[in-house]
C-alpha cells in the first residue's frame, strides 16, 4: 500500500469533532476524529496497528516551515 497516497487523502480536511470509542476486543479505547472533507463527513481512528488491536497515539508537534529550519 502506498502510505503517502493513503494519508494524503486527509489534506484539506477540517477536524470538527473528537471522542474515544471503546471496543470489546481492543486493548485500549480508540481516539476517533470526525473530519469534514469536501462535502462529506469522515472519521479517522488512531490504532496501535493495522489490525485494530487497540487505540494508538498521535504525536502532535509544531510545524516548521522549510525556511524556518
Amino acid at each position: 500500500m502506498d502510505m503517502h497516497k493513503y494519508y494524503s487523502q486527509l489534506i484539506g480536511a477540517k477536524v470538527i469533532g473528537f471522542r474515544f470509542e471503546n471496543d470489546e476486543y481492543a486493548l485500549d479505547p480508540f481516539p476517533v476524529f470526525t473530519l469534514r472533507l469536501g462535502g462529506q463527513t469522515i472519521e479517522m481512528s488512531l490504532s496501535m496497528d493495522e489490525e485494530g488491536n487497540g487505540g494508538g497515539f498521535a504525536f502532535i508537534e509544531e510545524y516548521q516551515y522549510a525556511e524556518d529550519a
